[in-house]
């Protein structure tokens, strides 16, 4: 790993450095968080105590090294990244965009490239050569051609914007849909699919996206939804809509989709389909901006039995004060994970205040959680569950 670290270091250095006349340009950047919290948590109503915790924590982000180069119409970005994600990932990356005429098209080529045969200690004291995490195949992409009116997308892509809007604090308050798995925005259940999707300008203050799904990608309806009937070597079929219209201070954004299983075979004796629907709202109003969303699916298995179901809705605002900031947050969601089940509500507020030192950003923060469920049938103890968070966090970029 560390041949592999200095080899790209020296790639760059060539780059940048032995061939000037190519006129790339080089960057260096990196984070580094550091905070204190205070923490409370009673897992159920029935729990024999609240367990408190916290304390002072650091984190720093992504190691990037860049080098970029515009010649004419065409632009070219490499860059390597290095990022803690459970393990250490090893990222290189090559983005470029060409313009003929009036159209321009982008695509980027990216490789995580930890390496395999790493060691590990068994139970007996004796090692063994054990795989690494890596990269199990090409890179999935898309490319974009665009006209500056027209936008079309092939490949796989966020097609779809899932329309959500929020404003958080620092402090872990917020809510997302289908939290035990998915762990997604209030919004339109949709990420990064393969499909095709035609983006229209309509004017100034109005767009359209049609997407289209359809691959050989298993539970990966739409980019989200999973299979719930146990299907085997099925495929994927989704369409999806989505608009955004400016109408005087507010920003409106809609999503409505739908995507299913689709047997090769034509038998079709398995199935799972998902609709969803995300609607966000944001509002300028000088120094004070709300914000509303809100997001309802439901994935449903060909047996009455295989049904969860995901809605939620968020609202609050921001409110400047020079450059100081103040948040309030409030969110709700629903979660059930069967036909029968009495859904998990989970609650959230926060309240935030941001500002900078200097060079480095401040952020204070009160967050909470609560959840009531009357049934608890999503395998986990949820009704009387109640969190709350103190956070400050101190965070720069150099």
């Amino acid at each position: 790993m560390k041949y592999i670290a200095k080899m790209m270091l020296a790639l760059l250095a060539s780059v940048t450095l032995v061939i000037p006349a190519y006129a790339w340009d080089f960057s260096a950047s990196g984070s580094m968080s550091a905070s204190f919290n205070s923490t409370s948590t009673k897992t159920s109503s029935g729990a024999a105590y609240t367990a408190s915790s916290g304390g002072v924590t650091s984190e720093g982000s992504s190691l990037a090294l860049k080098s970029s180069n515009t010649d004419g119409d065409h632009t070219a970005t490499f860059s390597y990244t290095a990022d803690w994600d459970d393990d250490l990932d090893q990222t290189i990356k090559v983005a470029g965009s060409k313009k003929v005429g009036k159209w321009t098209a982008s695509a980027d080529v990216a490789y995580n490239i930890d390496q395999p045969g790493c060691t590990a200690t068994n139970g007996d004291n004796t090692t063994a050569t054990v795989g690494c995490a890596q990269q199990t195949g090409e890179d999935r992409g898309a490319i974009t051609l665009t006209d500056g009116t027209m936008t079309i997308v092939l490949g796989e892509a966020s097609h779809l914007s899932s329309q959500n809007v929020d404003a958080n604090s620092v402090a872990g308050g917020s809510v997302s849909m289908d939290a035990a798995d998915e762990d997604l925005g209030v919004g339109a259940f949709v990420g990064s699919f393969h499909g095709v999707s035609l983006g229209y300008k309509i004017s100034d203050t109005m767009s359209a996206t049609v997407a289209y799904q359809s691959s050989g990608d298993a539970s990966d309806l739409l980019g989200e939804g999973e299979y719930l009937d146990g299907e085997s070597s099925y495929s994927t079929s989704g369409f999806g809509v989505g608009a955004s219209v400016v109408a005087g201070p507010a920003t409106i954004g809609i999503t409505v989709g739908s995507a299913s299983t689709k047997d090769p075979t034509g038998v079709a004796s398995l199935s799972t389909s998902m609709p969803t629907t995300g609607l966000g709202v944001k509002i300028d109003l000088g120094d004070i901006d709300p914000f509303f969303d809100y997001g309802s699916t439901t994935i449903k298995g060909s047996s009455t039995s295989s049904e969860y179901s995901h809605s939620g809705m968020e609202l609050g605002l921001t409110y400047a004060m020079g450059s100081d900031s103040v948040v309030f947050y409030y969110g709700t969601v629903d979660d059930k994970f069967s036909a029968t089940d009495t859904a998990t509500k989970t609650t959230g507020l926060e309240l935030g205040y941001n500002t900078t030192v200097g060079p480095v950003a401040l952020g204070v923060g009160y967050g909470s959680k609560s959840k009531s469920d009357a049934d608890d049938t999503a395998g986990t103890v949820n009704d009387g569950y109640s969190y709350t968070d103190i956070e400050v966090k101190m965070s720069m970029s150099f």
